[in-house]
């Protein structure tokens, strides 16, 4: 890490002295041509690590959830499990003291009434006959006592293993925001400052009254387009289960027009494939939304972010983090796919079959 910052302080050093009179080739703010070349090759290789860290946090978040699962499902496992030793100990204590009072004071074996010795011929009888049962009992509950000393011990591994991956969890959300924010610090140096374009887009999207007037607002403030289609695929945009799809009904918004995921707290938001960014900010009713150009003029919609990373113009990978989600309980990434201002599903994309 600290060879990074030290590599990233000496490019910055060295663009910042730099002559104010040399006007680089595309866009590049006051550098040399051999300068801007090794910053844009340390943007590149942030990148590249961002891409992998953001895998490598999507991967933890999945560990972190598969272990809060196990620990919920054990915790259930012995809640049952009490409640069924609970439901059967009242009887088995009753029964238990009637065997012990049995034999600590049994019927006289002499000088007995015919009456006393026909009960005790029958208390005999039925001693015998509830003694196995009493027995298989007790087992029973020994083994159900012992089912419970275990889950607890798995239960308690289970907790220590979901601190671990939380904490590596953590560790990874920082380096994370460590890179973006030394990728953000080379891009101003290489493209200068692209608030302007980020103004413009503000003010469509306060114009705009909904998702697709917005997308087709930015459309239109025109853009690099190329003749071909949109991405092969699309990656998963975050870890975490498909709550809700194109076309069905959803609360309060009428049918989907995209896909829902239930996330985890903080959950990292990946760019699902390479793309540039339109529109990064709120839009109403929505939240912080974030607004992907593709190529072949179709654009990505994610909403329901706490946080989007990178500015508007600036471009992104597949896999590169872009976003984190709210540290809460069971939030929700919401993702669009538009050609134009027209909704379109994107389950072939995401490898799932489409719903008509």
């Amino acid at each position: 890490m600290r060879v990074r910052l030290s590599l990233v302080a000496c490019l910055l050093a060295f663009a910042a002295a730099a002559p104010a009179t040399s006007q680089p080739r595309g866009g590049d703010a006051g550098l040399e041509p051999e300068q801007a070349a090794a910053v844009a090759r340390e943007v590149d290789r942030l990148r590249r690590e961002l891409v992998r860290m953001g895998r490598a946090e999507a991967g933890g978040e999945r560990a972190a959830a598969g272990q809060r699962e196990r620990l919920n499902l054990l915790n259930t496992r012995e809640a049952a499990l009490k409640a069924r030793i609970d439901a059967n100990r009242s009887d088995i204590v009753r029964l238990l003291a009637a065997l012990q009072n049995y034999q600590r004071q049994p019927p006289p074996a002499l000088l007995v009434s015919p009456r006393s010795a026909k009960d005790a011929v029958r208390a005999a009888i039925l001693i015998r006959a509830i003694t196995p049962e009493l027995e298989a009992r007790g087992r029973g509950l020994a083994a159900e006592a012992e089912a419970i000393r275990q889950v607890r011990r798995a239960a308690a591994a289970a907790s220590e293993a979901l601190f671990q991956a939380e904490s590596e969890k953590a560790d990874r959300q920082a380096e994370v925001q460590s890179l973006i924010t030394e990728k953000r610090s080379l891009e101003r140096r290489l493209y200068g400052d692209l608030e302007p374009g980020a103004v413009e887009a503000r003010a469509v999207a306060a114009r705009a009254g909904s998702m697709g007037e917005l997308v087709q607002g930015l459309a239109a403030r025109g853009g690099e387009e190329t003749a071909s289609g949109p991405p092969d695929r699309l990656l998963p945009p975050v870890q975490g289960e498909v709550a809700g799809r194109f076309g069905q009904r959803t609360a309060g918004r009428g049918r989907g027009e995209g896909w829902t995921y239930r996330t985890g707290p903080s959950a990292v938001v990946l760019s699902p494939a390479d793309a540039h960014i339109e529109y990064a900010g709120p839009l109403k009713d929505w939240g912080l939304v974030l607004i992907l150009r593709l190529s072949g003029g179709y654009h990505l919609v994610l909403a329901g972010m706490q946080t989007a990373d990178g500015g508007v113009g600036r471009s992104v990978v597949a896999g590169e983090p872009v976003g984190r989600m709210a540290d809460g309980k069971a939030p929700e990434l919401y993702l669009e796919m538009r050609k134009g201002a027209t909704p379109i599903d994107p389950a072939r994309w995401l490898g799932a079959p489409a719903r008509g």
